[in-house]
């Protein structure tokens, strides 16, 4: 059978059996507390970097103002303020808040 303790379970065991070699418990749960939370922010700061150096950056290609893509999507740029309940001026036929103007 396997018992599974929490942390504060751990450290309260652990500041038990200290006060029977006559240090008192306070001092010594702050001090265990302050080891545990250091070691949570080393291994927070070790995952980071670890996560950061296996990173890898892929760069999009440049688009034209005028390239096919944007053709095919129906999505540019407008000029003039849109309501959003207006149908959409890049022609797809839907609302410019379903089409262009969606969030």
């Amino acid at each position: 059978m396997e018992i599974s303790y929490s942390i504060s379970e751990q450290l309260r065991q652990v500041i038990g059996l200290r006060s029977y070699g006559q240090r008192d418990p306070l001092v010594e749960y702050k001090k265990e507390a302050f080891f545990l939370f250091e070691n949570l922010l080393n291994k927070l700061k070790l995952d980071f970097i670890t996560i950061l150096m296996n990173l890898k950056l892929v760069q999009a290609p440049e688009k034209d103002k005028d390239s096919p893509s944007e053709k095919i999507t129906g999505k540019k740029s407008f000029d003039k303020k849109i309501s959003r309940n207006e149908p959409c001026p890049c022609g797809s036929g839907k609302k410019y808040k379903r089409c262009c103007g969606a969030l």
